[in-house]
């Protein structure tokens, strides 16, 4: 059984998209391009999209900058916007948050996570004091599905354990997108793997991560990723 030997802020990243990203209001608003491959697969896209967007100092242009420059991994750049606006209230906290974890700026880090009040991030921002201040078991007593996601506070662990059901972060034609994603998943604390497969005589490389004994439990921690994620319960093959 694969397991999660870091924290686990499984969005964890709201724009750190599992699969493809998903547009928020703003974007669609303002006739950027319907292609989600483009923006997170073609750099010269989502330079295009992020010079568009720097014309405007509104402050919901400055969270989509954040948004963007965090999607690429560059997470002091993220920060830098995300610290000129105060749109995206929650999320945006806890966007914040992961580039202090990531930057190893654990202090900073716990300062925006204790400030999360939205039900559906508490979990993850719980998850992420927890993990800092070496106090799981307290987090996990407040929101049991986090222990799928906490190695060392799983029980029985099986090694024999076969089948059941995972979650699926995206499909790739191209294994260098894979790769891209797997390690953008590895930044935030997460153990993803890539399966090969062919579908309809096309090669797909899969994203996916964890496993699960019964799809109930896997759609109980996936439920936790928030409206913006994309990702799918799968069977283990």
């Amino acid at each position: 059984m694969r397991t999660i030997a870091k924290i686990v802020i499984l969005s964890a990243l709201l724009a750190c998209a599992f699969g493809e990203p998903q547009y928020s209001a703003y974007w669609a608003r303002n006739d950027y391009p319907n292609d989600l491959i483009t923006v997170m697969g073609d750099m010269r896209g989502a330079e295009q999209i992020a010079e568009k967007l720097r014309q405007s100092e509104s402050p919901e242009a400055l969270f989509e900058l954040g948004r963007l420059y965090y999607s690429r991994g560059l997470y002091r750049q993220a920060l830098a916007f995300f610290q000129r606006t105060d749109f995206g209230e929650d999320v945006r906290l806890l966007l914040m948050s992961f580039c202090y974890i990531i930057l190893d700026q654990k202090d900073s880090a716990k300062v925006y996570l204790s400030q999360i009040n939205q039900n559906r991030l508490r979990a993850w921002s719980s998850a992420g004091l927890a993990r800092m201040e070496q106090n799981i078991p307290s987090a996990v007593a407040d929101y049991p599905y986090l222990a799928n996601f906490f190695a060392e506070v799983k029980p029985n662990a099986d090694s024999t354990f076969t089948g059941g059901f995972t979650i699926q972060f995206g499909a790739f034609s191209d294994s260098s997108r894979a790769f891209i994603m797997m390690n953008k998943l590895k930044d935030i604390g997460l153990e993803p793997y890539i399966q090969k497969t062919v579908v309809n005589e096309q090669v797909l490389y899969r994203v996916r991560a964890e496993r699960f004994r019964t799809k109930q439990e896997a759609e109980e921690a996936a439920s936790a990723l928030g409206d913006q994620f994309i990702y799918m319960i799968v069977p283990v093959e």
